[in-house]
């Protein structure tokens, strides 16, 4: 069998380094295992990538591309059945926790990972990645102007939100969740009651106190 050169077996490394991440998480990258899996040294990774951090950024960039991608589409259908209302902002909800369950890979570099490993992310990467918060936070401002509410910090808002689906999708994917519960019952539930809290119409009057 042929070993990949060039762009296939930077693509190689890549999925390998997806495959380690879905199965063992990323404690379990490493270069070395990573080049014994695609068949090359592993001097030869760092021709694509700096280091490992430099794989994983990588991995985080797409990561949030992907994200985005489907919140983006999200968002422009739910907009084409409901043109005001808190509609958009369950469509982007429920969008967000489909990408956590369906990537698991990614979702554990994005957001699971120690923070150490990330400490110098590119800062085009990082102005990449804070488009999903925003997108949350526009539909966040339309549902209350939708509903003759006074405007909130977004920011605030769509990172309120943005937790309690995120805290709610760990417990399930680390099985911390009573297993007598309806996982799927369990996440919509989740996902009205996230929504709810910023659309609330007293919410700016108890996160100004």
């Amino acid at each position: 069998m042929q070993r990949p050169q060039g762009p296939a077996l930077q693509s190689a490394i890549l999925d390998e380094a997806r495959q380690l991440l879905l199965a063992e998480g990323s404690g379990a990258l490493s270069t070395r295992r990573i080049a014994r899996a695609v068949g090359c040294t592993a001097t030869s990774i760092y021709l694509y990538f700096e280091n490992k951090e430099a794989l994983l950024y990588v991995l985080v960039d797409e990561g949030f591309e992907l994200l985005h991608g489907s919140l983006e589409s999200a968002y422009r259908e739910a907009s084409e059945a409901h043109p005001a209302g808190e509609q958009r902002l369950r469509a982007l909800a429920r969008a967000y926790v489909a990408f956590g369950l369906q990537q698991p890979a990614y979702y554990e570099v994005m957001f699971r990972m120690a923070p150490e490993p990330l400490s110098e992310f590119p800062n085009d990467s990082y102005v990449r990645a804070r488009r999903s918060l925003e997108l949350i936070g526009r539909a966040i401002d339309e549902a209350r102007t939708a509903s003759n509410l006074e405007p909130v910090c977004s920011s605030t808002a769509a990172t309120l939100l943005w937790s309690s689906l995120h805290g709610l999708l760990s417990l399930l994917s680390n099985r911390r969740i009573d297993q007598r519960l309806d996982p799927t019952e369990l996440l919509e539930l989740g996902i009205e009651q996230a929504c709810r809290i910023p659309t609330a119409p007293h919410w700016e009057r108890r996160t100004s106190a």
